[in-house]
C-alpha cells in the first residue's frame, strides 16, 4: 500500500481541451496523471478513482490535495472545488490552493524573466497578472484583475512575454503581437504541473475554497 501520496485536481479548463484533469504524485517521486479525452464530458470523480487504483493508492493514502480555483470554466471550477471540499471535510487531508493565472505563467518557465499571463474573461474583458519566473520559482509581481482587453494591449510593450491559452479569442492573440508581444500560445494544462516546483500555494480551509468565475464578480474588479 502507499502512504503520503498527493493528488492534484485542476477544473479550470484554461485551454478550453477537456474539463478536468488530475495527477498523482507518489512517494518514490514519479508523478503520474490522467484526463479525460477531448471532447469528452469526463467525470471528475472516476477519473480521480480509476487513477488511485491503478497505482494503488487508497483514500487514506492521501496526504494532501492541490488544486488551481481560477479564474476558468464556471462548471469545471464549481464540481473542482466542491470535490476538493469533500475530501478536506471528510477525508482529513491538507488542501493548497493555486490561482489559475500562475499556473499557466509557468509554462514559461524554461526561460527565466518577467511574463504576463492574458485569459479571455469574455465580454472584451481579460484576466491579466504580471510573474517573475524561474526554473525553480513562479512570483506575482501584481495583483490579478479583468480589466478590458484595450487596457491590456495599451500596457504592452515591445518584446514583452506573454502567455495565453489556446482557446483566446485569434483576434486578441493577433493584437498582441502586433503590439510587439512574444506570445507563448499554450494548447493544454495538465494537472500534473500542479506538481511543478515553485508555485505559490496558499494553504486552504473548506471556507478559503471560492472559485474565481470567468464571467464571475471577480470579472468585474
Amino acid at each position: 500500500m502507499t502512504t503520503n501520496a498527493a493528488l492534484a485536481v485542476t477544473g479550470s479548463n484554461l485551454a478550453g481541451d477537456v474539463p478536468f484533469a488530475v495527477a498523482l504524485a507518489l512517494p518514490g517521486g514519479a508523478v503520474v496523471g490522467a484526463r479525460p479525452n477531448p471532447g469528452e464530458r469526463g467525470d471528475l470523480a472516476r477519473l480521480c478513482a480509476e487513477l488511485c487504483a491503478a497505482h494503488g493508492v487508497a483514500p487514506a493514502d492521501l496526504g494532501e490535495v492541490r488544486v488551481d480555483v481560477g479564474p476558468g470554466s464556471y462548471t469545471g471550477l464549481r464540481v473542482a472545488v466542491t470535490f476538493v471540499r469533500c475530501l478536506l471535510q471528510f477525508g482529513g487531508v491538507r488542501v493548497q490552493a493555486l490561482d489559475s493565472l500562475a499556473l499557466l505563467a509557468a509554462r514559461a518557465r524554461a526561460t527565466p524573466g518577467d511574463v504576463r499571463v492574458v485569459l479571455d474573461a469574455r465580454r472584451d474583458r481579460v484576466h491579466l497578472q504580471s510573474f517573475v519566473i524561474s526554473p525553480a520559482s513562479v512570483a506575482a509581481t501584481s495583483p490579478p484583475a479583468a480589466v478590458p482587453f484595450a487596457a491590456a494591449l495599451a500596457a504592452i510593450t515591445p518584446g514583452a512575454r506573454v502567455v495565453v491559452p489556446g482557446n483566446l479569442p485569434a483576434a486578441m492573440t493577433a493584437a498582441l503581437r502586433a503590439a510587439g508581444a512574444a506570445v507563448q500560445v499554450e494548447a493544454t494544462v495538465l494537472a500534473t504541473e500542479l506538481f511543478a516546483p515553485g508555485l505559490p500555494f496558499v494553504a486552504a480551509a473548506t471556507a478559503d475554497l471560492e472559485p474565481r468565475y470567468l464571467m464571475g464578480s471577480y470579472a468585474e474588479e
